[in-house]
């Protein structure tokens, strides 16, 4: 079985590349063919490395990641990026292999910037999915051209998988149209064990925010302010920040100009997940858009209380006052009374934590790979 997938990721690596990565190794060790392509970065990540090392191919197609800020550099970059997508025949090479199974994997509606995918797509026989990590709630009005051009690339799908049902219910609504053919899958977790963690000495309460360091999407910026109004008031917290992006610059400056440079670290990006909860007691997670973030399932699985906000699947996994405390809204107002309601019951942390882990067991893929694979090719 041929078998390729097309990520639409503009990063070296993400939460949402989990879930096909884990299926792509599955099917190499199968026996099973596999291509993929990517957007082109200066360095592989190491589980790409890790996939070609096991026999997939990969393509690559040219990255425009920012403009120079002068005009005319700009206006040359631009062009040069014009013309390399232009003659870019990754899409084609990957089609002239006459694949079996094609996988997109990017956000629920990315596909319509699929030019050349949809026309090969038109002319080939295989089976056509789309893993659809996310969708912009606050995007309530489509245009009537994007709702035909998703519409009718879902029809093309064998299935169209969602990482919950909620994300499936707002892309229907926004879509004024039921998806039939709709699957609800997990992203795996990056953990070798899923064992409670105990809870560290409260000398000093230490909270985690962890994800990729982009505001418009995780929402980093709403903490930092919160906690800077609270920093006169008590000192016995320190918030540590784990992840890359592209807004770590901003969020450093914001953090100074706040006067919270003593009281948060930034740690970068860290693979052991475990290790970080060794450490931290809660997770803050101030998400301004989700699908269903790998972050919070890993924290409830080691056993640890997160305060959210309502967006993507989070209320599938969070019962609030339960095993986790939700905000409303994205907002400084809403996630600070979240954050106080978690404060004002930090004698039940324990307890709170192990509710956590007992509904993340309950809810978690431990075979996400192979539940994948399996619903591709059966």
């Amino acid at each position: 079985m041929k078998i390729a997938v097309i990520s639409m990721i503009r990063e070296a690596w993400g939460g949402s590349e989990e879930l096909w990565y884990e299926m792509a190794k599955e099917a190499l060790q199968q026996g099973h063919s596999v291509s993929h392509l990517s957007y082109a970065f200066d360095e592989q990540h190491p589980k790409t490395k890790e996939l070609i090392g096991l026999g997939m191919k990969e393509y690559q197609r040219p990255s425009f990641h920012s403009a120079p800020q002068n005009i005319v550099s700009r206006f040359f970059a631009k062009t040069i990026f014009f013309f390399q997508k232009r003659i870019n025949s990754a899409i084609k090479e990957i089609f002239k292999g006459e694949p079996d199974i094609v996988l997109y994997n990017g956000t629920c509606y990315s596909v319509t910037s699929e030019k050349k995918l949809l026309h090969y797509l038109s002319n080939s026989s295989c089976k056509f999915y789309i893993l659809g990590h996310f969708t912009d709630e606050t995007n309530s009005h489509l245009s009537s051209q994007v709702k035909k051009k998703v519409s009718k690339a879902y029809d093309r799908c064998s299935k169209i998988f969602f990482v919950s049902e909620r994300t499936k219910h707002v892309a229907e609504k926004q879509l004024g149209r039921l998806i039939n053919n709709a699957v609800i899958v997990r992203n795996p977790v990056n953990l070798a064990e899923v064992s409670l963690i105990e809870l560290p000495a409260f000398e000093t309460v230490q909270m985690a925010m962890v994800g990729n360091l982009i505001t418009v999407h995780k929402g980093q910026d709403i903490v930092l302010k919160i906690l800077a109004k609270e920093k006169n008031e008590s000192q016995h917290w320190h918030l540590n920040i784990y992840g890359k992006g592209p807004d770590e610059d901003y969020l450093k400056q914001l953090t100074a100009d706040l006067g919270l440079n003593d009281l948060v670290t930034f740690h970068g990006k860290v693979n052991d997940i475990r290790a970080i909860w060794k450490e931290n007691h809660l997770l803050l997670m101030p998400s301004r858009m989700e699908g269903m973030p790998l972050a919070l399932v890993e924290a409830m699985l080691c056993g640890r209380i997160a305060v959210v906000t309502n967006v993507g699947g989070i209320a599938e996994w969070i019962d609030n006052n339960v095993n986790g405390f939700i905000a409303a809204e994205a907002n400084t107002e809403s996630f600070n009374k979240a954050m106080q309601q978690a404060f004002h019951q930090m004698d039940d942390w324990k307890t709170i934590g192990k509710a956590a882990h007992e509904k993340a067991m309950q809810l978690y893929d431990s075979h996400a790979g192979k539940t994948l694979l399996h619903l591709i090719s059966s």
